[in-house]
């Protein structure tokens, strides 16, 4: 009877809102100056890096490169000392048939951050060596929006500031307040690009049902009344449920609009699909493709690939 009155009250504010039905995705649109950050976590406040070292920023290598801090495009959770979990929207090249993933080697991964355009000495910087996205990701529905990156250098865990998330099994239950996080600008004004952490709950599934007839791959979290949300340029970011990465910022309509919450790949669906990607890797390959001009500003250094790490390589395995 509760779930019945819920879905009619949805209902109802979606009623109210005839404007926003056309669903809109998250991912950062693009200008002729190249990727912009647009509209970060709604209603969020800042955090530093070491309150959630998990996240790294994903990045057009050829804008980083020329301009720092300008070439944001996705968000990510390491979740292995070579791996970066992200969405397969950030990647996938729409227009392919059969479905495509651009070139790795396009992408640079920023962790160790708490701004989004400035470094420190916990910075680290590290190519892409390989794109596993999702062969059944649907760019129609965002079904299947997860992705895997695999990068050229091991993450060394003696830092507090970069370290892997432990990957959830089981979906969380209706009600649990979970943390999204991301990069973009808090006002018109502010050119810090902090990062931002907002708590959003994980609403009942058959009122997701009602909203956006999501499959069992997706979920959806946030507040009927609008107020706090992921936005543009916080796609492929975590959500973190109890202390474990339990889905990645995929979709929505809007940002924070009343009557529609976030949408969020569900990863305890995929961890099967997680487990065979990363098998699939050899952590012991290195590629040579680390221009002078990044290398000159990476703070990991070559003594951390001891290959005795191997064995920390997902972190729920």
């Amino acid at each position: 009877m509760e779930h019945q009155w819920m879905c009619v009250l949805m209902l109802l504010i979606l009623a109210a809102y005839p404007g926003n039905s056309i669903v809109q995705i998250h991912p950062p649109t693009s200008t002729a100056s190249g990727f912009v950050i647009l509209p970060k976590i709604v209603g969020g406040y800042t955090v530093t890096i070491d309150q959630v070292p998990f996240q790294v920023s994903v990045r057009r290598r050829k804008i980083h490169e020329q301009h720092y801090g300008m070439g944001h495009v996705c968000g990510g959770a390491i979740i292995s000392q070579r791996v970066v979990c992200s969405a397969a929207h950030c990647y996938a090249i729409n227009n392919s048939v059969p479905l495509q993933y651009r070139d790795p080697e396009l992408y640079v991964v920023v962790a160790g951050s708490s701004t989004i355009d400035r470094t420190d000495r916990f910075t680290q910087e590290y190519l892409v060596q390989r794109i596993i996205g999702h062969e059944r990701y649907n760019r129609s529905t965002l079904e299947n929006d997860i992705a895997l990156l695999f990068l050229n250098g091991f993450i060394p865990w003696q830092t507090q500031v970069a370290r892997a998330i432990p990957l959830t099994i089981e979906a969380p239950q209706e009600g649990t307040t979970c943390l999204i996080h991301g990069w973009g600008k808090v006002t018109p004004k502010d050119k810090s690009g902090s990062l931002q952490q907002a708590p959003v709950p994980i609403l009942n599934k058959e009122l997701c049902q009602v909203i956006y007839k999501l499959p069992a791959s997706q979920m959806c979290a946030g507040f009927l009344q609008g107020g706090i949300d992921a936005c543009q340029g916080d796609s492929g970011g975590p959500l973190i449920c109890d202390g474990q990465l339990a889905g990645i910022i995929s979709w929505g309509v809007g940002c924070a609009d009343p009557g529609y919450p976030g949408v969020y790949t569900n990863v305890s669906h995929f961890i099967d699909w997680i487990r065979a990607a990363n098998t699939s890797l050899d952590y012991a390959e290195y590629r040579q493709m680390t221009p002078e001009n990044l290398a000159s500003r990476r703070s990991i250094s070559f003594q951390f690939l001891d290959i005795g790490l191997l064995g920390l390589i997902i972190t729920l395995l």
